[in-house]
């Protein structure tokens, strides 16, 4: 207990100096890289911007992180591992006749309770947040406020809205457009230049229902799958859509069951909890450095086959979008050709 604790405290040690040293290198690039940006916003509003950016960059790190993460557990294991191999601590450890895996357990058990705060991360604080960290966005480093244009979503039935412009602010579409069928099989248009999102359901101005029988206006519109939310997450499906989380991605295929990269990255973000163990069981053994290599060099090849995992995760998203492999294999095939290799590579270790 007393060796898993010494191994406890110093991975914890290591993952508060990385990540403190990833998030705060990335947001000082961040920070330096708008710096021509920043200057003119403050230049037109004539106001202290500091406020915002402080805001914008509260929100920042949390993205940062969710991006960063499985990197910033994977360098603090290996650092980890190098302090015992530094120190002669751990070849008294396999000595005494623990093996390899129960000697990692308090870094895994560690990694676990983080991947599932990642999980948390990604489907319920980051969907509260990414609107505003759009807008703030588009404010601090574009001057102008975020209304996306020319946004398509499908709601159940295969009845499809078009907006021309989106302000969220107002939740107004400026160019409302809904094309369905009607119950007799033929095709219907509700047309309107303004709607209003009221909560309910869309105050129409002008509305119309176009038919074949002829025109009639329409005041109000409302079908499922057709809300104001839906088109925030056809704003990100378009422009982000690794920022959607899985239920945005569950909506989307309610709409459009064929919707190839909605259905592979609802299985990436499935097995996204997964991914830092991985990382770690790909990159620990390799680290190690018996025989006649040095820890060094099993870094770099730790290094090098993490690298090709996320090579093997973006090619396999790619396929599974494009339709060439299944969504369920394009999401799980990287996870569980690197967790087999990672099994293997802890399994060779001396014990």
């Amino acid at each position: 207990m007393r060796f898993d604790a010494y191994v406890f405290r110093s991975f914890f040690l290591h993952l508060l100096v990385v990540a403190a040293a990833f998030l705060g290198l990335f947001t000082a690039l961040d920070l330096l890289g708008h710096s021509d940006e920043i200057n003119q916003t403050k230049e037109e509003t004539g106001a202290s911007l500091f406020l915002s950016l402080l805001r914008y960059y509260y929100i920042n790190l949390a993205f940062l992180l969710q991006q960063f993460a499985p990197y910033i557990i994977l360098l603090a294991g290996v650092g980890t591992v190098q302090q015992l191999l530094r120190n002669r601590e751990w070849t008294p450890i396999l000595a005494a006749g623990r093996s390899a895996l129960r000697a990692f357990l308090p870094i895994f058990i560690t990694t676990a309770i983080l991947a599932l705060g990642l999980a948390w991360l990604r489907e319920s604080f980051l969907p509260s947040v990414r609107w505003e960290h759009e807008v703030l966005t588009s404010q601090l480093f574009h001057q102008e406020d975020l209304i996306p244009e020319d946004l398509w979503i499908r709601g159940e039935g295969d009845v499809r809205m078009h907006a021309g412009d989106w302000d969220a602010t107002s939740a107004t579409i400026q160019g409302f457009e809904v094309f369905a069928i009607a119950a007799d099989g033929s095709d219907e248009r509700v047309v309107a230049p303004r709607a209003v999102w009221d909560g309910q359901a869309w105050a129409l101005e002008e509305g119309l229902l176009i038919r074949d029988s002829g025109d009639q206006p329409i005041e109000r519109y409302l079908h499922v799958g057709l809300d104001a939310d839906a088109l925030e997450r056809a704003f990100f499906a378009r422009e982000r859509p690794f920022d959607l989380a899985s239920q945005d991605f569950l909506s989307l295929l309610g709409g459009d069951p064929d919707h190839r990269q909605a259905a592979t990255l609802l299985w990436t973000a499935r097995s996204a909890p997964l991914v830092p163990l991985i990382l770690l069981l790909v990159g620990l053994p390799f680290v190690l450095g018996f025989e006649r290599r040095s820890s060094f060099e099993g870094l770099a090849q730790a290094f090098v086959l993490c690298a090709l995992f996320f090579v093997v995760d973006l090619l396999a998203r790619d396929l599974g979008g494009r339709g060439a492999i299944t969504p369920w294999l394009a999401g799980l095939a990287p996870v569980l050709i690197f967790s087999w290799l990672g099994l293997w590579a802890l399994g060779r270790l001396p014990t």
